[in-house]
């Protein structure tokens, strides 16, 4: 299935943040993200984008926070230019289909992007990603979550009090994710 664009949006009547994936078929796969399985996904999602960025491992551990902050700045304001980042309303489709998000995984793709496969268990999806868009896809779902109903302020590594590096697991040791 070949993905042609995707956007995302939080349903209070559902109490899910939304993944849509449009296929060449125009058909839009509607993947619904839980708080719980968002809760599980977040650190992740921050550890990849810190272990993606080719500029913080090169800086002094004092500076990571600073890079990863430009990067993070420069990725969404381009996005924004480019159109990528919009709140513009995108047209109807006439196909839909919703799945409940069960597993998350994060591999690695070609040229050092990654893959986001999100899977209802049934089907997957799967979607190549650049650090840039990683970037991006995570300040998207970060504003949908302080924007819902959830209580929940999820901050990037960069932007914590304790620094960049933790004793967690790697991304790698954390690719899949189950609700």
């Amino acid at each position: 299935m070949g993905i042609s664009r995707y956007h995302m949006n939080y349903s209070p009547d559902e109490d899910r943040i939304f993944i849509f994936v449009r296929d060449g078929d125009a058909t839009e796969h509607a993947f619904g993200l839980t708080r719980q399985l968002f809760k599980k996904l977040w650190p992740v999602l921050g550890k990849t984008v810190q272990e993606m960025s080719q500029a913080a491992a090169k800086t002094t551990p004092g500076m990571k926070k600073d890079v990863l902050k430009i990067e993070q700045q420069g990725a969404v304001s381009e996005a924004i230019e480019t159109g990528a980042l919009s709140n513009n309303p995108l047209p109807k489709v006439e196909n839909r289909i919703v799945y409940l998000v069960k597993t998350v995984r994060i591999g690695d793709g070609v040229g050092g992007a990654k893959v986001l496969t999100l899977s209802d268990d049934k089907r997957s999806m799967n979607i190549p990603i650049s650090h840039e868009q990683l970037i991006v896809l995570c300040d998207a779902l970060k504003t949908l979550v302080v924007k819902s109903d959830w209580n929940l302020n999820p901050l990037h590594p960069w932007e914590t009090d304790e620094g960049t590096e933790s004793a967690g697991p790697s991304a790698a040791d954390s690719a899949q994710i189950r609700h």
